[in-house]
């Protein structure tokens, strides 16, 4: 884990603030970063404190000064500015739920995922990620951020738009979901991260 720190040459340096396009997992940002208001938005230098139980967090509480629109991720990069090379992932803003779903054949038939007592609720925007290295059940993106339609307590569906109909699902497999839940500015504004909120965590590998 300290490999990932400040005191690191290539480690997180500084902290952004993304809107809800997919971020990539490319070493080049591959969404929309805030940009411009007043006070102009700028990315914030992060200290991370010391690993405990395979887990660091932010030492320091970071602020940012947001134009109007929506958002939906930190982004981690290794440069106060540029981003070629300089990536290195993002966690969503807010959406503390997550877990791991599977589609199996019954799955496919209703275009639902299987996850026990999943915490979802219809309307709430989702990302999918695949799971070691693995496809997703084909018909669903990796990386799109969702609407969740027809949840159940042991099973949900994905739409793209709110309410809509639910993506058609082709196959089977495993995958891994995050809530996500956008801050919506219609002016100025600021978003807040307190000490202790960002947590690199490896528990889970």
């Amino acid at each position: 884990m300290d490999g990932l720190d400040e005191s690191v040459s290539t480690g997180i340096k500084y902290i952004g603030v993304g809107n809800i396009t997919d971020p990539g997992t490319g070493a080049n940002y591959a969404g929309t970063e805030a940009t411009g208001g007043s006070p102009a938005y700028a990315r914030q230098a992060v200290t991370w404190g010391a690993a405990s139980s395979g887990a660091k967090a932010n030492s320091g509480a970071l602020t940012f000064d947001v134009p109007a629109g929506t958002y939906a991720f930190l982004l981690f990069f290794n440069h106060v500015s540029t981003n070629t090379n300089n990536f290195l992932g993002y966690a969503p803003i807010n959406g503390s739920v997550k877990g791991f779903g599977t589609v199996d054949a019954a799955g496919v038939t209703a275009d639902a995922i299987q996850s026990a007592a999943h915490g979802l609720v219809d309307n709430d925007r989702v990302q999918l990620f695949n799971v070691f290295g693995e496809s997703l059940p084909a018909g669903l993106s990796e990386g799109t951020v969702y609407f969740v339609v027809s949840s159940t307590t042991d099973t949900f569906e994905v739409s793209a738009t709110q309410g809509g109909a639910s993506v058609n699902i082709t196959g089977q497999g495993e995958l891994y979901f995050q809530k996500v839940v956008p801050e919506v500015f219609g002016s100025q504004g600021q978003i807040t991260v307190a000490i202790g909120a960002l947590v690199l965590d490896a528990t889970g590998i």
